[in-house]
């Protein structure tokens, strides 16, 4: 039986190296502040940059590993005597490093089978665990590969920016949701649009941030989310308090679930900017 190893890129929030004797790699994101590039994880941490933004009002970028740092992740991997790979990249409709997978994969020479994620954070996170425990029960990356997609479409995430400078000069959201930009006293609430490759679309425009935070809530029992077949994610960029109320509402609204409670992965904060929070849901995967 082939030997399958795990990569996914340091925007599921899982310290590198930590589980590598396990199967699980994680290649850094790359950061651009000031003219000079950092390797998430490796070289700063999420709160590093956070507050670097909050404290210097600048622009932050991203981008995908570097595809010298993808090859050398895979030749580990591959030194490690794994035979193939199940790559889980943050969404494309985010970053092109499923792309970049796929390219180191072929000049390493190692197979890869790729998983769009359609997120980030704390559903990428649980993917990468799962999709690992599923190697553990034996189970083929073909077999892997449907068990995660069907994951991926009972998932979602919702945000809420105060401020769309950062988005819109980033690229990570639609026409639509940047003309809101200009707009005075309108909070935008919006999701990952799945039809997108989970790109940022609009879904709410509301006047105060209570009103943004009740929406994020309201929108998963649309959804028909609930407490018994999912588990939930609340991150944010700095404002653990605002973070702290959605996480009530979650609770007082759905039931009692257990709320994972973090900031954000620094390449996602880094367009959402200081206030940003971020909810998301996911179905269990019961096997």
């Amino acid at each position: 039986m082939n030997r399958i190893a795990i990569l996914s890129d340091s925007g599921c929030q899982i310290e590198i190296g930590k589980y590598e004797n396990e199967g699980i790699y994680i290649v850094p994101l790359c950061i651009t502040m000031r003219d000079k590039t950092f390797l998430d994880q490796k070289d700063i941490s999420s709160i590093e940059v956070f507050e670097t933004m909050e404290r210097e009002g600048i622009m932050v970028m991203t981008s995908q590993p570097s595809t010298g740092e993808m090859m050398n992740v895979l030749e580990r991997i591959k030194d490690a005597g794994y035979d193939e790979v199940i790559g889980l990249p943050i969404a494309t409709g985010l970053s092109s490093t499923l792309n970049g997978m796929k390219v180191a994969a072929d000049m390493v020479g190692i197979k890869i089978t790729l998983v769009d994620t359609k997120g980030t954070a704390g559903n990428h996170k649980y993917l990468t665990f799962i999709a690992n425990k599923l190697v553990k029960d034996g189970k083929t990356s073909e077999e892997i590969k449907t068990i995660l997609e069907e994951m991926v479409e009972h998932s979602g995430t919702i945000i809420m920016a105060p401020n769309l400078d950062h988005l819109k000069k980033g690229g990570r959201i639609t026409p639509a949701v940047a003309l809101l930009a200009g707009m005075l006293k309108i909070v935008p609430v919006m999701e990952l649009n799945y039809a997108l490759g989970g790109r940022i679309d609009t879904l709410a425009k509301v006047r105060t941030l209570s009103k943004a935070r009740a929406t994020l809530v309201n929108r998963m029992i649309e959804l028909g989310v609930n407490a018994k077949d999912y588990k939930f994610t609340v991150e944010h960029v700095l404002c653990e308090e605002s973070a702290l109320e959605v996480k009530q509402m979650i609770l007082d609204k759905i039931g009692e679930v257990e709320v994972e409670l973090r900031e954000l992965p620094s390449v996602v904060g880094a367009h959402m900017g200081v206030g940003g929070i971020g909810v998301q849901y996911i179905k269990k995967y019961i096997g």
